[in-house]
Parts: C-alpha cells; structure tokens; sequence
C-alpha cells in the first residue's frame, strides 16, 4: 500500500482574486517518492517536483468532490463526462494546468493512475507517468487530504480570509463526517453516482429501505453497479432479483472451515482463501468437477441444468438468504463455463467473515468485493501453479485455449492469471484505465 502526500509552500503572487492570490504555492503531490507533480515550466525553462499554482482551487476541488471520490466506483463503461468532473484532478481547473491524475475508490482502498501530460502550447508539461496504479488505503488517503485542506484553510486565516466558500463547505463537511446516520446517506449518494442532497429524494430512501432487506455491505455493490447501467437509482431491479426463480441451495461448508487472511490486496486474500479451500477439500491442484462445485454450494445438477436466466441482460448477480441457512441463488450467466465461474464467486463471497443474513453480490465492478471475488474464483478452478505446470512455459493463444478447456474455465480467465502473476505482459495505453483525450 502507498501513501498521499500533499504540501505547499507559500508564494506571493501579483493578482487573481484573494483567496486564489493568497493560496498562491508551489505544490507537490506525492505517492511515495514518485512526483506525479514533476514538470517542466517551458517559459522558465526548468524542471522540479513542484508546480506554481493556487492550492485554493485544489483544495476546493477535494472537498466539493469528497463524497464520490471517496466512494464512487468506476463504472464499467465509459466514464461520463459527470464522473470525471469529480475522480480526475484536471477538473480543479481554474485556470491553472493540472497533472493527469485519476483518483478511483475501490471500497478498501483509493486507486491512483497517472499519465505523463506533454500537450504541445502548454506552459506546464507534467513528465511523470504511474507504471500501475498505486493503491493508497482509505483511511489513509482521507487523512491525507484533510491535512492539505487545513493547511489552505490555514494560510487563508492568517491571510484574514477566513470566509471564504471553501471554509463553509469544509464546515459542512465536517458536521457530515460527524453524524453516522448522515455518513451513510452522503456514501449511498454517491454509490448512486450523486453529489450530496441531489439524489431524488423517494429514491434515496428507497435505497434506504432496501438497505434494510440487502444489508449495508451489499447494497454498496449493488448501488452503483444498478444506478450506472442505466436503471436509474431507484433500484427497481432489486424487487426483480427478490421475486425472481433461483436456485435453492443450502452450503455443505462453512466460512470457519478455513483459515482465512487479513492482510494484503483483496486478490491477495483470496488466492490464501481459495488455496486453503483447496487443501481443505483434498484436492490442491486438480480440476473441479461441476457436481462438486455444486455441492459445496448445496446445488443440485439438475436445479442447476434446469434452470433458465430471466429475460434481458441483468447487470448483477445474487444470493438472498432463504430460510434453514439456505440460499436462493439468482445467477446472470447463461453459458455453462460462465456460470461455472459465477458459482466459484458466490462459494468465495459466502465464505468471507460477514453478514450472513445479507445478500451476497456479484457484479463487473471494479470494487475489493468484486476483486476478491473474481481471484477467488480464478485460483479455485485454476490454480496459478497447476496452471504454470499445464503450460510448461508456452503461453501461445492455442496452449491458453487448450488450458482454458483442461481447467473448465475461460480463456479470459487464462490470461487474467497470466497477467496478474506477471508471466505474460500487457501494455496499457498511456497507463491510465480508460481513454483519455489528449
């Protein structure tokens, strides 16, 4: 895990309006010890860590932004125009020329990319490009931004600018962060893809009260995955998913049948989580039948064979708890490896150390959840070292699809572990996670 670091040192400047004249700084933002701030000034003809501009601006920007950069995922489209106004660092605007910076929250964790910015005719152009994204917790992260807002906040009392709109937002911030009952209204918000209180109103308590049926954790997986795809925040399609036709299974083991981990990413604790599973069951390395897999979630074959999808493309999968510690399983997939990699998922989510009278989610989200899901999943029908072995080295487009048809898996799911375990190498374009103007 990385660290955040924000500072500024005071300058003078000759005009703008006071605040932004008073806030005028040379500013560095750090993860770790790589600048993303590094530029060169093309009038001074100068390279530094630092860049000349107002922290006014900035300031603003993260404290208007707090809710949804804290929050909002990144959706599985195209991000609209909206999004970016609050996840990319450029829309502190103002005026000045800002870094290629992407802040993207992932429920655990703030996920920061950064592109080299060299657009011709700019004064500033920024040089310093992330490799792969940083992972800076939450906690952390918010602490970090905290520090710099005081410290502008600061700058502008002893600059007798102490009323300013920034100094009322923080304020009203601040009140929001101390009262749990607001925290979660302002964090459904911006699930939901909202700036505080712009969210219709029937829709946020609609939220609220399905809240009550899905439970907190998995309403915050369901949320934005629902909101984004174009059904709107009120969240109809949960009454879909409750009333829908599942499949009834009860789990023949239990989350404290492992030993899980605490510590590391969440593809981390699930690759500890599925190993342990696998040696759990006695069977390390080898495939995974269908029927077993079903057993372990109490399914039957032919519930399972049977079973057909609801009309229309759903954007999530879920299990509700039924009664007698059964579930009713609700799956989006319809092809036979597909599911096989959707039950994989619910096996690993059913196993976590939560809730168990709350749903259990599965969506394309990009969220810690959604993560240890999928690598849950990849490791218990592929393990990467059985996998390894399989491939004895080849890792050509013909041994991968021969892989994928030995292990029951997708291709996709084949490359998605060759990639995450560096055995194979993709190049990202202007390493950022979506397209970008330049």
């Amino acid at each position: 895990m990385a660290r955040l670091n924000l500072n500024a040192k005071w300058m003078s400047a000759a005009s703008g309006e006071p605040e932004v004249k008073a806030t005028a700084a040379l500013v560095d933002m750090y993860v770790d010890n790589i600048s993303l701030t590094k530029n060169q000034d093309i009038w001074a003809e100068t390279i530094r860590d630092n860049v000349f501009v107002s922290a006014y601006p900035l300031a603003m920007w993260f404290a208007s932004s707090w809710w949804r950069l804290n929050y909002e995922p990144l959706p599985t489209q195209q991000p609209s125009h909206d999004w970016r106004m609050v996840h990319e660092l450029g829309a502190a605007n103002h005026g000045f020329v800002w870094p290629r910076v992407i802040f993207i929250p992932d429920g655990e964790a703030v996920y920061v990319w950064a592109g080299a910015s060299m657009t011709p005719d700019q004064s500033v152009q920024y040089l310093q490009a992330l490799d792969v994204p940083r992972l800076i917790p939450l906690p952390s992260f918010q602490l970090s931004i905290q520090h710099f807002v005081k410290s502008v906040l600061a700058r502008l009392d002893a600059k007798e600018l102490g009323d300013t709109n920034l100094a009322h937002l923080w304020t009203i911030l601040e009140e929001d962060l101390a009262n749990p009952k607001v925290i979660r209204r302002r964090r459904l918000e911006a699930e939901l893809g909202f700036d505080p209180e712009e969210c219709p109103e029937h829709a946020l308590n609609a939220a609220l009260q399905w809240e009550e049926q899905v439970g907190e954790a998995a309403l915050s997986e369901l949320a934005p995955a629902i909101s984004a795809s174009g059904n709107g925040p009120e969240l109809s399609v949960l009454g879909q998913l409750a009333t829908a036709n599942g499949i009834i299974g009860k789990p023949t083991i239990s989350p404290d049948s492992i030993g899980h981990s605490d510590q590391g990413a969440p593809w981390e604790r699930a690759v500890h989580d599925a190993q342990a599973l696998r040696r759990k069951i006695g069977n390390p390395s080898g495939p995974i039948s269908d029927r077993y897999l079903h057993d372990l979630l109490g399914l039957s074959n032919e519930a399972v064979t049977n079973w057909s999808a609801p009309e229309g493309r759903s954007t999530v999968a879920v299990a509700i708890p039924a009664k007698d510690r059964q579930l009713k399983f609700v799956p989006r997939k319809r092809n036979r490896i597909g599911q096989r990699f959707e039950f994989a998922r619910f096996l690993g989510e059913y196993l976590r150390p939560t809730d168990k009278h709350q749903w259990l989610a599965s969506t394309d989200l990009g969220t810690s959840r959604q993560k240890y899901q999928r690598a849950f999943a990849a490791e218990f029908l592929c393990p990467i070292d059985a996998l390894k072995s399989y491939l004895n080295g080849d890792f050509s487009s013909y041994a991968i699809e021969d892989a994928a048809y030995r292990f029951e898996v997708s291709e996709q799911t084949i490359t998605s572990l060759l990639l995450n375990n560096g055995y194979i190498h993709h190049q990202w374009s202007q390493n950022l996670p979506y397209q970008m103007a330049a």
